[in-house]
């Protein structure tokens, strides 16, 4: 048990991690946000476009996005590069197998379906600070 406590303590906490939730699919959404509420994070969104997405993103200043990389048969690649060039780090979440490999340049990666300890594991991963060259 103490190992575990110690572990944690080494992982970044997520209370009060201001986090852009992107998503069309109001399910996912709603369960997302619920979710990362109950853990103390501020949400913002759900968000189910883009355009949406980028004045909330303008307004609330998050440090990490969730974004679903179809909203309503658009693709988001355009605006999480938006995201990730402003310092944001991005989660991406697919339903779909193969994805462009320039993803990879993103906080994270979730394939649909997803428990929530993947999700809050992957999360804790992006915030994690990265070590200087």
């Amino acid at each position: 048990m103490a190992l575990g406590k110690r572990v944690a303590s080494n992982l970044p906490s997520l209370q009060g991690l201001r986090v852009l939730v992107v998503e069309d699919g109001w399910q996912v959404a709603d369960a997302l946000k619920l979710s990362l509420e109950r853990r103390g994070m501020i949400v913002s969104g759900p968000a189910s476009t883009a355009r949406e997405a980028q004045c909330l993103a303008t307004e609330c200043c998050p440090s990490l996005a969730i974004v679903d990389v179809n909203l309503q048969g658009e693709m988001a690649y355009e605006f999480m590069d938006w995201l990730h060039d402003r310092g944001v780090k991005v989660v991406v979440i697919s339903g779909y197998e193969d994805l462009p490999g320039s993803l990879e340049k993103f906080a994270g990666i979730l394939h649909k379906p997803f428990t929530e300890m993947t999700l809050l594991a992957t999360l804790q991963q992006a915030m994690q600070p990265k070590p200087k060259p």
